[in-house]
Order: C-alpha cells, then sequence, then structure tokens
C-alpha cells in the first residue's frame, strides 16, 4: 500500500467570520470570486460535480462553470454522455469548487434542469471553431478509436469551414442554490465552515465544526 501520511499541510489563511459573510450563497461565492481574480489562480471556475447511476453509485468529473446568480450556476455539455444520463435519472447534483490558492473550498447541493436552447446556441456560436468542431463530431462517453474521432473532426471542420451548428445533444445546464458550504483553512486544523440553508425566502447561516 503506498503510504500518504507524511504528506503534511498546514494553513495560513486569515479567518472566516460570520459577519464577513454574505447574506445568500451566491453572493458571497461572488464575493470569492473577487479574491480570486487578485490572486495567480488557474481554472478558478473549474468544478467537480457529482452525479449518481440508476444503482446510486456516484461518480464525478471536473466541468467548467460558465456564470452563475441566484437561479443557479450554469454549465456546458454533451446531454448523452455519462452525466447527462446520470441527471435524467437523478436531477439532484452536488458541485465543488476547491482553491488550494486561498486554502478554500465551496460545496453546493441542487437540483439541476436544462437552459433555454437559444442560450445554449448563443454559448456555442461564441466557442472557438475548433471546440465547435470538437464538440460536434464527439459524442462524449461513447466508445471511439482515436483514428475515427480525429477523421471525424477533419471531415466536419473541411464542412463547416467557419461556423459549426450547435448540436441538439449539447447544451447547458442550470445547477440552483438548494444548500451551500463556505469552507476556510486554519491553522491546526480549526477550519471555518459555514453552511447556508434555505427556509422560505430567507438564508439561515449556521457555522459547523471543522
Amino acid at each position: 500500500m503506498r503510504d500518504l501520511k507524511s504528506i503534511q499541510l498546514e494553513y495560513h489563511q486569515k479567518p472566516l467570520e460570520q459577519d464577513q459573510l454574505n447574506p445568500t450563497p451566491w453572493g458571497q461565492l461572488s464575493q470569492w470570486f473577487d479574491d480570486l481574480e487578485k490572486e495567480d489562480v488557474s481554472y478558478p471556475n473549474a468544478a467537480v460535480l457529482s452525479t449518481t447511476n440508476n444503482e446510486n453509485f456516484p461518480s464525478s468529473r471536473v466541468i467548467l462553470v460558465k456564470e452563475f446568480d441566484e437561479s443557479g450556476l450554469v454549465f456546458f455539455t454533451d446531454y448523452e454522455s455519462r452525466k447527462g444520463q446520470e441527471i435524467l435519472l437523478n436531477p439532484q447534483v452536488s458541485l465543488l469548487f476547491f482553491w488550494k490558492e486561498l486554502d478554500r473550498q465551496v460545496r453546493i447541493q441542487g437540483k439541476i434542469e436544462k437552459i433555454s436552447r437559444k442560450k445554449s446556441e448563443a454559448y456555442f456560436n461564441s466557442r472557438p471553431f475548433g471546440s465547435q468542431v470538437s464538440a460536434y463530431s464527439s459524442y462524449q462517453s461513447k466508445q471511439v478509436s482515436k483514428e475515427e474521432l480525429e477523421s471525424k473532426v477533419q471531415e466536419n471542420s473541411q464542412a463547416f469551414k467557419d461556423q459549426v451548428p450547435c448540436p441538439e445533444r449539447w447544451g447547458g445546464y442550470l445547477i440552483s442554490f438548494e444548500n451551500a458550504e463556505f469552507w476556510q483553512g486554519r491553522p491546526s486544523r480549526l477550519h471555518d465552515r459555514f453552511f447556508y440553508e434555505r427556509e422560505g425566502e430567507i438564508w439561515k447561516i449556521s457555522r459547523l465544526s471543522p
């Protein structure tokens, strides 16, 4: 067995106090993104999305969140992918951001639904040509040989030239804020954890034990 116990990390960040928190989870997330803009963080919008299959086995993968507001967080993918199929079975998902540079993580649980076709097509059309071709050519999560995939990409690159139509199987999802936890790493593992849960139209904020 590979022994990893010798990997020891210490946290040296300032405390996160409850009176500093925004009253809503999307507001607090926005404040933390403001902080990220001041740091050299690779892929600050990368998050781990977890879904479950029909046997309740979870699966997780990294996605890129493209926008968020009070209605939820948006990302784009192939609807026929593994995550898309699992979302059809269970539209309750979790999302995890982790930023080592600030010793912070955010856990969000929410319900997921497709965004409008118009918004999906608008974003698809704004993407670089190569990304459009890749999305059109690749049926995500399906078995394929490297040669077959490269052949499809080459064929579609020549067929569409400048603008690729957005596939019907491709588009955006919106994850609602049902609850959220904001975690700030602190010395001696006395981390600051605050949990947001909705009570009607009000968000209740509780401190959790580390």
